[in-house]
């Protein structure tokens, strides 16, 4: 997928600011993206970039109903479990 470049470290933080915004605002608040903002993450983004992000947004929040229903599963009964990403991106607990 490519990138745009970016021009300099302010660019790089108002990109991250905005992606960050982007993702809060997908997590918490659906309704509450503005066309403005999509405008502003445009200028960074691909369309293409933007649904991958999405995509990851929501698949790494799908745990949350089980979490607030108490429902969910411990990996190891009382620790904290660390995730690790292969080569591929494929996730897993070791």
């Amino acid at each position: 997928m490519a990138q745009k470049a970016l021009r300099n470290d302010a660019e790089l933080d108002r990109q991250h600011s905005l992606a960050t915004r982007f993702a809060t605002d997908l997590m918490t608040q659906p309704k509450a993206i503005t066309e403005e903002l999509l405008e502003s993450l445009r200028e960074f983004f691909t369309t293409e970039q933007l649904i991958e992000l999405s995509l990851d947004v929501m698949k790494w929040n799908y745990q949350k109903v089980s979490v607030a229903l108490g429902t969910d599963k411990e990996v190891r009964k009382g620790e904290l479990s660390d995730l690790h990403f292969n080569e591929a991106g494929q996730w897993s607990f070791n």
